[in-house]
């Protein structure tokens, strides 16, 4: 972000380095996300380690002594020391590092501007060889950041728009290519666009631009308060969700790397983290949060530390910790979206990692209110509901729960029964009846699994229709014995956009709608 320091409180210095402050945490304690898929990283500000860093995270982004402006402040006279000390902090503790940032046009050396294009070109290769060489055990590295908000002063010396629209960018990518060792993750990193249909567009575009070029490796997404709670108002989680996911579905993996809920007070803190953080911790697609800063006095965003200058949590941190080591929400199977279901319905969800049970409600009520036909705790991933009332919709949800508690509940699932009360002894175990499911994932980047389910031999068709109707692929069309089956769907030769899968199986007719993002 524009003019985007690291403020630090003089008296808290003086509390750390008098042994007056209590910041270890309680014994016992592990890293946050210790032994997850995902990490959970911070930023780590010129010349200041917390001696409770390990603590609590495991990843490194320096907050500012990576960027040209802070390492070259008059031509050809660099400071590395205090990058060089973060760096060597993340690399001996096995944490990954990185690289923040190449290219911005906020914090750049006053002398640039000064030089003409030629020249310009010749000093940004210069910076970012140097860079490449010297931190060679870099995970990843912000090779431009903030491309939309902040072009630099030196954009034209690397080709301005061009061709492209975007040549400065796509140059910048291309010696980072060059001068960085391989395996390094090159990461475009912007703000403001998770809450923005239009900005995640036009995100996309550039990202689309980088990744046929071979260029890009990763998507960063800041994620301070802002991007959630804007003037007055607070975004859409459904909208952030949707977008997240449009990214996601391209295939690139996507990092939250400036994470941070600004509230001077704890209950509203606590309450945008439990509202927006699993937004990101659950996506798959997303496989890191870094932090921008933790501590009080040591922060961009002042109010977003997560621990007071005496040592002591705030109630979101708490919570976070609670929170990360719960189970992820389950996906449920079926039914969803069907009508006529049995009155007696088999539930079926997908298993989440680290669950000893799972807890199922099943309503009438769209808000889980009032009667709850089916409140229980199980330990499979299948449960037979006691015979419901005929030709009502129903809701159900589930939520997996282990040692440190329940985690969220999954999406919520809709289906009406039908009058029929199915024979358990005779169908348990088998396919029930047909069926198809809701295909997974959804949206999908460029393939994703149909599943269904026939309970005699039949005659199958599985084709995929455009919102016009005509049909564009057809995956199964053939006699297929009794059974479960899993098809998977290849979109690569279509346009993004809305599909439709039809199921036809003798009279058996069922249709579900898939998004393809590209």
């Amino acid at each position: 972000m524009s003019g985007k320091k690291t403020a630090f409180s003089f008296s808290v210095m003086f509390l750390l380095l008098s042994g007056a402050v209590a910041l270890m945490p309680t014994q016992g304690w592990s890293q946050l996300a210790a032994g997850k898929g995902t990490f959970l990283g911070n930023a780590i500000t010129t010349g200041l380690f917390w001696p409770n860093y390990s603590a609590y995270w495991n990843q490194v982004t320096p907050g500012n002594a990576g960027k040209w402006g802070s390492v070259e402040g008059g031509q050809d006279s660099y400071n590395w020391v205090p990058l060089d000390d973060i760096y060597n902090f993340a690399i001996n503790n096995r944490y990954p590092f990185r690289y923040h940032c190449l290219v911005w046009g906020q914090q750049q050396p006053r002398w640039i501007a000064s030089l003409d294009s030629a020249s310009q070109r010749a000093q940004v290769e210069e910076w970012i060889r140097l860079a490449g060489e010297k931190y060679g055990s870099t995970s990843f590295v912000d090779v431009v950041n903030e491309p939309f908000h902040a072009v630099p002063s030196y954009a034209i010396g690397l080709g301005g728009n061009g061709s492209t629209g975007w040549d400065w960018v796509v140059t910048a990518f291309r010696l980072a290519r060059q001068y960085f060792f391989p395996g390094v993750k090159l990461t475009l990193n912007e703000y403001s666009i998770l809450h923005d249909n239009n900005a995640t567009s036009n995100l996309l575009r550039l990202v689309d631009t980088l990744r046929v070029r071979g260029l890009i490796d990763a998507i960063g997404i800041q994620g301070h308060s802002f991007e959630f709670k804007g003037d007055g108002y607070i975004h859409s989680p459904g909208a952030i969700k949707f977008n997240l996911q449009r990214l996601t579905a391209t295939g690139v993996p996507v990092y939250i790397t400036e994470f941070d809920i600004n509230d001077p007070n704890d209950s509203l803190q606590l309450h945008y983290y439990q509202q927006y953080f699993p937004i990101f911790w659950e996506e798959p697609g997303v496989k890191g949060i870094t932090f921008w800063g933790y501590m009080q006095g040591d922060m961009w965003q002042v109010n977003g530390y997560l621990i007071r200058s005496n040592g002591t949590e705030r109630p979101a941190l708490q919570w976070l910790r609670k929170y990360i080591n719960s189970p992820l929400p389950p996906v449920l199977i079926s039914p969803s979206g069907t009508a006529g279901e049995p009155r007696n319905p088999l539930l079926k969800w997908r298993s989440s990692a680290t669950a000893t049970s799972y807890h199922v409600q099943l309503t009438a009520s769209a808000l889980f209110g009032g009667t709850m036909p089916v409140d229980t705790i199980v330990a499979d991933t299948v449960l037979r509901v006691d015979p419901l009332d005929a030709n009502i919709r129903y809701y159900w949800r589930v939520s997996a729960v282990n040692d440190s508690g329940a985690g969220s509940y999954s999406t919520v699932a809709i289906f009406t029964t039908g009058d029929q009360v199915v024979a358990v002894e005779e169908t348990e175990g088998r396919a029930m009846g047909f069926m198809l499911e809701q295909n997974y994932p959804n949206p999908f980047n460029p393939t994703t699994v149909v599943s269904s389910q026939l309970p005699v031999v039949s005659n199958v068709k599985l084709a995929i229709y455009d919102l016009l109707g005509r049909e564009v692929a057809v995956l199964v069309d053939e006699r297929r014995a009794a059974g479960n089956y899993q098809d998977t769907f290849d979109g690569s030769g279509l346009a993004s956009g809305v599909y439709v899968c039809r199921m036809t199986a003798g009279s058996y007719v069922s249709s579900r709608q898939m998004i393809l993002i590209k």
